[in-house]
């Protein structure tokens, strides 16, 4: 009876001991939780979210939703929190996360400044563009099929 009693808590204990391993692992954890919007306040769906951490250079990733929302699970320490979208300027932000700990991080994009240019390299176009005329060729075919009155070259220029 006694060591039956004993393997019941030794089985107890090993089965509390495996249940509290993953919450050991999760208590090296925290999160960065917010929402990303426009200057007009207009949330952004699609943002990419990216989180360097400085000691390390581990970085962690994820894009926000419909909503504008995220969420992003890292591990402790200090990092920099950056924010990327076509079209708008990169936000960044440096914060401290500690055991546990969620933060919320709500950031604004304002629309990019850069324009773009096309630079168009090539021959110049043989139409000129500056003057205007009517003409047109005549190749050696048709001049020695068309009647001409006298043979007299000029008047070939009266078919042009």
């Amino acid at each position: 009876m006694k060591s039956t009693t004993t393997r019941r808590l030794v089985l107890a204990a090993a089965i509390l001991a495996i249940l509290g391993v993953p919450r050991a692992g999760h208590a090296q954890e925290a999160t960065v939780t917010g929402t990303v919007t426009d200057t007009t306040g207009g949330v952004l769906p699609g943002v990419t979210i990216k989180g360097v951490n400085e000691a390390s250079g581990n970085s962690f990733e994820t894009v926000t939703d419909a909503r504008g929302a995220y969420r992003l699970a890292v591990r402790i320490g200090i990092y920099q929190i950056t924010a990327t979208l076509a079209g708008f300027g990169t936000e960044a932000r440096g914060l401290e996360l500690l055991v546990g700990q969620t933060t919320v991080l709500n950031l604004q994009m304002a629309p990019s400044t850069l324009q773009e240019s096309v630079t168009v390299r090539g021959a110049s176009a043989l139409i000129a563009t500056t003057t205007s005329s009517v003409s047109g060729n005549i190749d050696p075919k048709q001049m020695s099929e068309l009647p001409v009155l006298g043979r007299n070259w000029m008047s070939l220029s009266l078919l042009a």
